[in-house]
């Protein structure tokens, strides 16, 4: 699964509908033809510090080879300069040699040891899903504000204005799809990632079928699962206790 611009920024703005399907991957990006868009691209959707190189590669559904896993775990897992979809944590390398990558609000951070890694994804997550659920909590109120002036005749444009503009989700959780075999395994760019194990946060919340008006939407009460994956499996847990225990188990090192 490659997230597209055009899915990142539906996701980034969603506020008053269901986030919309991913975007087939944009074919022939050309930066000669396409210079705006290539600034929106490095401005909104990539992780600080790709090249324009990169991001042409990407939109044309092309991983660069010299793009580190890491660097490939950053995009995935919402290093954008205005949204965050969810942390991750990853383990890559073998024996001796593996390192504990986590992405997160905080940034990208390696870690030596699992302990290390664990404590601190731990961390990140619990205080981003709380967060989450606040600002969900936020906007679904800021739906029903807004639709009961809106009843009631005033211009939405400046009910908007009036409380300095709408809700945002910055500590969003990536949405499941349904179309994947093993979700969120092609986060992990499997062909250079050496004995890899990785854990995401995932939120199955579907938003209100009725609209609240017009063609204005709540979202649903977030539902979190965490999954573990690896290059041949990919399984969701309901707590976070539990996908960090079965995480634990694939990522220890064998002489532990």
């Amino acid at each position: 699964m490659r997230i597209g611009f055009l899915g990142l920024v539906a996701f980034a703005s969603l506020a008053f509908s269901a986030a919309a399907p991913a975007a087939e991957p944009t074919r022939d990006f050309s930066a000669t033809q396409r210079q705006q868009d290539l600034a929106a691209l490095r401005n909104f959707a990539y992780p600080p510090g790709f090249s324009d190189e990169h991001i042409i590669s990407l939109e044309n559904g092309v991983v660069p080879m010299e793009l580190p896993v890491p660097e490939y775990l950053r995009l995935h897992c919402g290093e954008m300069s205005q949204s965050v979809l969810n942390p991750c944590l990853l383990r890559h390398g073998r024996g001796d040699e593996a390192v504990f990558t986590v992405v997160s609000l905080g940034g990208t951070k390696n870690f030596a040891t699992l302990m290390e890694a664990t404590d601190y994804f731990r961390s990140e997550m619990m205080n981003n899903v709380t967060q989450f659920e606040t600002e969900v909590s936020t906007m679904n109120s800021f739906i029903d504000e807004l639709c009961d002036k809106m009843a009631a005749g005033e211009n939405p444009r400046e009910v908007v204005a009036a409380r300095g503009g709408r809700p945002r989700l910055p500590h969003a959780i990536a949405p499941p799809n349904a179309e994947a075999k093993y979700q969120f395994s092609n986060f992990f760019q499997w062909d250079k990632c050496v004995e890899c194990v990785g854990i995401v946060a995932v939120n199955h919340a579907r938003p209100d079928p009725t609209p609240r008006c017009g063609a204005i939407r709540k979202q649903g009460a977030p539902r979190i699962s965490y999954f573990v994956v690896d290059q041949r499996t990919s399984r969701g847990h309901q707590s976070l206790d539990d996908g960090m225990s079965a995480f634990e188990r694939l990522a220890k090192p064998p002489s532990l």
